[in-house]
């Protein structure tokens, strides 16, 4: 009930102001997104173009689609109907774009300066929880988004106008806002806590780079990598704008518009990551707590030589330590077996 009267009230008094251009006084308005997914923009109007393809559409306009608990600040407006805003996802990704003021009726809430100020909490699901949620989206006709992460398509008809681009290559499909784009996967998967660019996944701090790889990589060196991948883990490229996701001994992806949701077969897993590192250089990165927790690293002085000693443990298990001697750049790996967890 409570609820119905706040929107009631922002229906009738917050929105005809906002599409005035009314700011309050003592700075901007201060928002959360509700139970609504709500698509942001890079352009400020309201005509955009778009691609058509066999499994999905592409708006290079679209810039990601804020899930529930979104912190926005109004930072303007744009005409009657665009307000300017900057967004809060997650502690790992914020930025300014623009949205449809429609929305600011039906699916945001007021805050307050000092809850903006912090952080969207988010729930990041488990391993096992995010490896049965991409073993749904295996053989399903999912489509591709460029800057969705949305299951459930957004109807826009009536707030934007959407011109094809490619209306020669045949009868291109209408856009629809919906699906996943290679970002976007792994930002839903994540429960929005990894940004939505690739070039914010390449350059991530706060996780695990396993290693980096490139187009000068061996098979051998491809192999080792595959090897100390684990679910959930990605390979992302900055140079060809791209991610792919670590799944049971391959990946799995959202390719393109002409493909959707694809999962490589194991046996060609080494194929796809042939093709990742050929395009440019690529990192492995882990991210999910549950592992990065296994890791640590530890520093040790013997008699006044240096080393260091990086050691991967689970519970019940011996320490697995390799030590590195700086003065004779030799790696020795060695067991402590009277160091049980």
């Amino acid at each position: 009930m409570r609820k119905s009267v706040l929107l009631l009230f922002i229906g009738f008094f917050f929105f005809p102001c906002i599409c005035k251009g009314f700011i309050p006084d003592k700075g901007a308005t201060f928002v959360v997104t509700d139970g609504k997914y709500i698509p942001i923009f890079t352009r400020e109007g309201t005509e955009l173009e778009y691609e058509g393809g066999m499994h999905g559409t592409n708006c290079y306009a679209l810039d990601t689609v804020l899930p529930p608990g979104t912190f926005i600040k109004v930072l303007g407006t744009k005409g009657d109907n665009i307000i300017h805003v900057f967004c809060k996802v997650s502690k790992k990704f914020s930025f300014s774009g623009f949205i449809h003021a429609v929305f600011f009726v039906s699916s945001l809430s007021p805050i307050d300066e000092t809850r903006f100020e912090m952080f969207p909490t988010r729930d990041i699901k488990s391993v096992k929880s995010i490896c049965e949620i991409l073993d749904s989206y295996i053989g399903k006709e999912i489509p591709y988004g460029w800057g969705c992460n949305n299951l459930d398509e957004i109807d826009l008809s009536g707030l934007y106008v959407f011109k094809c681009m490619n209306e020669t290559a045949g009868t291109p499909p209408a856009y629809r806002c919906v699906g996943f784009d290679c970002s976007g996967l792994l930002h839903a998967i994540s429960s929005w806590t990894l940004p939505h660019s690739t070039s914010q996944l390449y350059d991530i701090q706060g996780v695990e780079c396993l290693c980096e790889l490139d187009g000068k990589s061996s098979n051998e060196e491809l192999a080792n990598a595959l090897a100390k991948m684990t679910d959930t883990d990605f390979v992302v490229s900055k140079e060809s704008g791209h991610v792919i996701v670590f799944l049971h001994g391959s990946f799995i992806e959202a390719m393109g518009m002409n493909y959707g949701i694809v999962y490589t077969d194991v046996t060609h897993a080494i194929e796809r990551l042939r093709h990742m590192v050929n395009k440019g250089k690529v990192r492995v990165i882990r991210w999910h707590p549950e592992l990065l927790e296994r890791h640590a690293i530890y520093h040790l002085h013997l008699r006044e030589i240096s080393f260091v000693s990086m050691l991967e443990r689970l519970p019940g298990e011996r320490f697995s330590v390799e030590i590195f001697s700086y003065d004779h750049e030799r790696r020795n790996p060695i067991f402590l077996p009277e160091y049980v967890c």
